[in-house]
């Protein structure tokens, strides 16, 4: 699921894009131990998964690793804001079939079904 080739004008209708749709959404606090709060979704360097097509619970990690981290639900959306390619997968311990959000990239995945951990690379 890798996107190849976008441009910048495209990079940059998807990023104004999410900042519209990102302002618009409430989130909610995620676990302490666990992301952030969802209110830094968008910032430079963060990874934001939802639990729907962008709605329900939100959660926001900074600076994700390459360290696999176990999602508090199942995903269906992603805006990585990261410099780092994220690979999502269908099990919880970062195996089973696997998405990869490049860096900079704003989708969902609904007809592929929940991803349940991540790991930057």
């Amino acid at each position: 699921m890798r996107i190849r080739g976008v441009s910048r004008a495209a990079t940059g209708v998807a990023m104004a894009s999410a900042a519209l749709l990102l302002g618009a959404m409430p989130g909610s606090a995620a676990a302490a131990t666990g992301p952030t709060a969802a209110a830094g979704c968008g910032d430079t360097g963060t990874l934001c998964v939802w639990e729907g097509a962008f709605s329900g619970r939100t959660a926001v990690y900074t600076e994700p690793g390459d360290a696999c981290v176990a999602l508090p639900f199942g995903a269906l959306a992603d805006l990585n804001m990261t410099d780092r390619s994220v690979t999502f997968y269908s099990g919880a311990d970062c195996t089973g079939s696997a998405l990869v959000a490049p860096s900079l990239d704003l989708h969902s995945w609904t007809s592929y079904g929940a991803m349940y951990s991540f790991r930057a690379s």
